[in-house]
């Protein structure tokens, strides 16, 4: 899911400090009550939403709500699913009366405070390894891959802030950038550079096997085993999925500078005796994200895109398109392709990366340029929104970058690299913002200060499986930033679990 990483990584951080050229699974959302008030963080000309969840107030019942600090009151009925959500703008300070009545009776009458989504944020928890690449949770650990110090950090969920517990080390310039579990023990890690895919062992933090390509082997330790296989099975490793016991990494396939040296391919690896089985051509250039979805893998070749020598313009490259190819893994063969055609209407809406699907099996992907996201039907093999009509997060004229997604029931989370945040849609409506998420969580400088030149780059992002404040307490989505190269974590509960 790291399309041109490094590369992106590159021109942000310039964009960051200002020139090149000076600087060289479950649970949802759990509140305690009903009702809230709820603003993006503390201010005095801040927007304040007092809503209700559904099921909050009968259907058709009046609900006037009073700050009780300014006097203003604004009143308005029932939802037919029993949600409201006047809007006040006001200071985060302030109390709000809210009072519900049906057929003149008083159902509810209650004073509340204005909850932050800021304040459901924890930044710099902890420092990451140089260009951390990704974050994936298993049980009550995360892992952190880190591409340039070439590692894995673990660290300790249960413990608050998390505790780093160990390191797992792949060889010096692996450039590690995704990994995938096989089991609660060991997982298989894409090396980006060196043509490489590793077998750790997360309990004793060992890099068990290195599959290498031939002529790449380098420097192999601290890897116990090294297995060298003949040809090309790997051209820029990028993404691990698992099926059918058997292992399957992506890989872009590119030349000097990030251009596609043709089509993507897939490496595939049987996990009982970890022999390299066959590699599987992709239809599209830029193969990276690969997901499993009722037995069948979907594979995304993002295209490519281009630039000034400058970086100051971007460009879809229209000789190659993006597209999902769909892999049986009983016979490792593509079977079918969704075709993703470019748009002149937005001509910066390519790239897509990042892929999380449904479960029913509506796919949504990020994108590498703009702050948008993609939406497939998987089963019927249908775009639903695509380039023409993207779910728009922040712009599809500006550069930004949906860098990850995430879904846990009706909630997708996706991260936004340059604006420092992590925006929630409702999957069942492609709803943005849907309360009581009414600005996305602001998680680095940019979401403070939009005109700053300096940013943190939120980019990955991992939902803690289980039921916050019934299987775990406190944050249950954990990010990494990277520029910043901190970890950092998000409540969705906003505090309200029980």
């Amino acid at each position: 899911m790291k399309t041109l990483l490094s590369f992106l990584l590159f021109v942000s951080a310039c964009l960051a400090l200002v020139s090149c050229e000076e600087t060289g699974g479950g649970g949802g959302f759990v509140p305690t009550g009903a009702i809230l008030a709820v603003a993006e963080k503390a201010g005095s000309e801040e927007t304040i939403k007092v809503g209700g969840l559904p099921g909050s107030v009968p259907p058709g019942s009046t609900v006037d709500v009073t700050n009780l600090d300014t006097g203003e009151t604004e009143t308005t009925t029932g939802a037919q699913d029993g949600s409201f959500d006047p809007t006040f703008t006001g200071n985060t300070d302030d109390e709000f009366n809210v009072l519900v009545t049906e057929d003149g009776e008083v159902v509810q009458d209650t004073v509340i405070g204005v909850t932050l989504l800021s304040d459901a944020v924890e930044e710099n928890i902890a420092t990451l390894g140089s260009v951390p690449a990704d974050i994936e949770i298993r049980g009550d650990r995360a892992y952190v891959v880190n591409g340039f110090t070439n590692n894995i950090q673990i660290f300790d969920l249960n413990q608050n802030p998390p505790e780093e517990i160990g390191k797992i080390a792949v060889p010096p310039g692996s450039n590690p950038i995704e990994m995938g579990f096989l089991n609660d023990t060991r997982a298989y890690v894409a090396n980006n550079v060196g043509q490489s895919a590793a077998l750790v062992n997360v309990e004793t933090r060992t890099c068990e096997i290195l599959f290498v390509e031939a002529g790449h082997q380098g420097t192999t330790e601290p890897c116990q085993e090294v297995r060298v296989i003949a040809g090309n099975p790997f051209d820029d490793p990028s993404g691990v999925a698992i099926a059918n016991g058997k292992v399957y990494i992506s890989n872009d396939n590119l030349l000097t500078f990030s251009e596609p040296n043709g089509n993507g391919f897939v490496a595939v690896i049987r996990a009982e005796n970890n022999q390299f089985v066959t590699t599987i051509q992709a239809t599209g250039a830029g193969s990276t994200s690969i997901i499993v979805f009722g037995g069948e893998i979907f594979l995304v070749n993002a295209g490519n895109v281009t630039s000034t020598p400058d970086f100051s313009e971007f460009f879809c490259d229209t000789d190659f398109p993006p597209s999902i190819d769909i892999i049986n893994p009983q016979t490792d063969a593509v079977t079918d392709t969704i075709p993703i055609p470019l748009s002149d209407e937005n001509p910066l809406v390519c790239l897509p990366d990042a892929i999380a699907t449904t479960s029913d099996g509506f796919a949504y992907t990020g994108l590498g340029l703009v702050g948008a996201l993609l939406k497939f039907d998987l089963v019927s093999r249908e775009v639903v929104n695509g380039t023409d009509d993207p779910i728009v997060i922040t712009d599809t004229t500006g550069l930004n970058f949906t860098a990850d997604v995430a879904i846990r029931d009706n909630l997708l989370f996706t991260t936004l690299f340059s604006t420092d945040q992590i925006a929630v849609v409702d999957t069942d409506t492609d709803e943005l913002n849907p309360f009581p998420y009414i600005a996305p969580f602001p998680a680095g400088i940019r979401a403070f200060n939009p005109d700053s030149d300096l940013f943190d780059g939120v980019q990955s992002l991992a939902i803690r499986p289980g039921e916050p404040g019934v299987d775990f307490t406190g944050p249950d989505i954990f990010f990494i930033t990277g520029i910043s190269e901190q970890l950092g974590s998000v409540d969705s509960t906003l505090g309200l679990a029980e």
